[in-house]
């Protein structure tokens, strides 16, 4: 089978598994012969756009997967839903998905011999910063439309596929992702602890890392942040950097005594997942997220309640918990490559 795939991260590992099982995939570019085109998140829609001529669209079988709909970004009072970022949003838009008027804007930006008016008009472009905002045009106006074109979508959560018909009003099916099960079970047990406990995630509000950090250093733990910052105001008490090979991130992981995921919002949340996979117990916020996707593996503390989060951490340093291996195992078999190549398999072959 011939598959377009535009993405590079959270689906690449199962896109590299199908790949190796003989389909012919095609990284970020379009070809006519292709069976099917499938675009990892929002992030990939514009560069879907670029690559794929309109005439084409409704020829080919897209299908869409739906990494999350932050319910915050929507709301009135959120930073970029001013009506200046909306108009941004809007250019942006539209020069990026037509792609003839992205050519005459540049081409008009780039011209030192304008009369007057396109002067004017080439200062303005100047200025337009060239990168999209994730508000409600772009959400529930932009993203909605491409998710109308799609052949299927799908959500990567029962929670996800429930935010996408309420914000969105858009019908989606579930397919649950893996983690590299096959980098992950290759990673020999490691008697070395680099960590008490870490959080592996992006450094934002809504990842609540902060919770982490006031517990750790009730109980003087030796902790760290692992993640690229989104929000350059929060600042923690604690080490913080990135690390780009994942194979390097997985061998930090695997040097810890438990992992620690105190976020309040997530589509689906990898890295819990990836710790089971570890053998390493985890303590997670109690959302629904975290209920449909670990069920019995993690301890659960309550969102944003630091005593029982430092509650929780005793009973793992105390021995007091150990993780359920039924559970574990559950994990590792449900969200292993193999079984979510299977499900994309089954999903593909019901628009063929």
């Amino acid at each position: 089978m011939n598959i377009g795939f535009f993405g590079n991260t959270f689906v690449k590992p199962v896109i590299d598994l199908l790949e190796e099982n003989g389909h012919y995939i095609l990284h970020n570019k379009f070809s006519n012969n292709l069976d099917i085109v499938i675009c990892e998140s929002h992030f990939h829609m514009y560069n879907f756009y670029k690559f794929v001529k309109r005439t084409n669209w409704k020829r080919i079988k897209l299908i869409n997967i739906i990494l999350d709909i932050p319910p915050w970004r929507l709301e009135n009072e959120f930073k970029l839903n001013h009506i200046s970022y909306q108009i941004k949003q809007h250019y942006y838009h539209y020069t990026n998905k037509y792609q003839f008027l992205n050519h005459y804007l540049q081409k008009l930006k780039n011209n030192k011999r304008n009369n007057y008016f396109t002067s004017i008009l080439s200062r303005l472009i100047n200025k337009t910063p060239d990168n999209f905002y994730l508000n409600k045009i772009f959400y529930q106006n932009n993203y909605r439309n491409f998710l109308k074109k799609s052949s299927l979508n799908l959500s990567i959560s029962n929670f996800t596929e429930e935010c996408v018909k309420k914000f969105l009003g858009i019908n989606s099916k579930i397919w649950y992702p893996a983690v590299n099960s096959q980098v992950l079970l290759n990673i020999p047990k490691s008697k070395d602890i680099l960590y008490d406990c870490i959080n592996i995630s992006r450094i934002s509000k809504n990842k609540r890392q902060e919770i982490l950090v006031k517990a750790a250093n009730n109980l003087r733990l030796k902790i760290a942040v692992i993640g690229r910052y989104v929000d350059k105001n929060i600042k923690l008490d604690c080490p913080s950097y990135y690390v780009e090979k994942y194979r390097d991130l997985m061998e930090i992981l695997n040097q810890v005594r438990f992992y620690v995921d105190p976020s309040e919002f997530e589509g689906f949340g990898l890295t819990p997942v990836e710790a089971a996979f570890l053998n390493k117990p985890s303590i997670v916020s109690n959302t629904y997220v975290h209920r449909e996707i670990l069920g019995d593996y993690p301890l659960y503390f309550e969102t944003n309640n630091v005593d029982d989060l430092i509650k929780k951490m005793r009973m793992i340093l105390n021995g007091e918990y150990t993780s359920n291996k039924k559970s574990i195992e559950l994990i590792k078999k449900k969200y292993s490559l193999n079984a979510a190549k299977n499900r994309l398999m089954s999903y593909i072959e019901s628009i063929i």
